[in-house]
């Protein structure tokens, strides 16, 4: 073979073929998004252990992914005061208790309601970072 790609003769070829560019596109517009330095995206798994530390959160926050993926939540390298402050609040404007910690982090968004707040980082230098933080489960 000497890579050229055939094109389908069928229109169910022609559909397949489409699909697979379409799905290609998507993903490599997806892979930019995530790599980008611009934008900071940390997931984590459904115990709050960070699964995901995109590049734009390693510059922005100082530690390389391998220091932080599958070893810490957001919440370890959050401002403890910020984060019992927030359980607090949400307590009170939910009339249940919640944990401070990654609880108070993701608890209405792991229940459907949209959470975009204000949190600081606090970077592996010990500087702190003032971020907009958007949760979806």
């Amino acid at each position: 073979m000497d890579g050229t790609v055939e094109k389908p003769k069928s229109l169910e070829g022609v559909m397949e073929f489409r699909r697979q560019e379409t799905l290609l596109k998507a993903g490599a517009l997806q892979n930019a998004i995530f790599n980008s330095a611009n934008f900071s995206s940390i997931a984590t798994d459904e115990k709050g252990v960070i699964q995901i530390f995109n590049v734009g959160a390693e510059r922005m926050l100082g530690y390389a992914a391998s220091d932080v993926v599958n070893q810490v939540t957001p919440a370890d390298i959050s401002d403890p005061r910020e984060l019992i402050a927030r359980a607090a609040a949400l307590s009170m404007e939910l009339d249940t208790p919640i944990t401070p910690g990654f609880e108070a982090l993701v608890f209405k968004a792991s229940r459907g309601i949209e959470d975009i707040y204000e949190l600081t980082y606090i970077r592996k230098d010990g500087s702190r970072f003032p971020a907009v933080v958007s949760v979806t489960a």
